[in-house]
């Protein structure tokens, strides 16, 4: 299974980097095509959830450090990632201490 995950990866990402017309003369859609690559690679992290939460944890504190003019520019508040990134961190260990885990 792993193997095939893989390969469809690969197969997408390639076929996402050819050129628009050549993806049109296939019959796809690039946008189609980058939305399913994102649908497959996040199915691939939410199978493994360590991975996925490292992935988490880099994304956040990467949104979080953004500057001021992408910010303006995305129209996102990069408080809202410092949030869930501290609760990232924090509810594993609250969840450790109560005897959950």
């Amino acid at each position: 299974m792993k193997s095939v995950l893989i390969f469809i990866v690969l197969f997408l990402t390639i076929a996402i980097n050819l050129p628009h017309g050549m993806i049109a003369r296939m019959g796809f859609d690039a946008d189609i095509l980058i939305a399913v690559l994102i649908a497959v690679v996040l199915t691939g992290l939410l199978k493994s959830r360590h991975i996925f939460l490292i992935v988490l944890v880099v994304g956040c504190s990467v949104a979080a450090n953004v500057p001021e003019e992408m910010v303006m520019q995305w129209g996102i508040d990069p408080d809202y990632f410092l949030g869930i990134l501290m609760a990232l961190v924090v509810l594993p260990i609250g969840a450790k201490m109560s005897g959950k885990c």
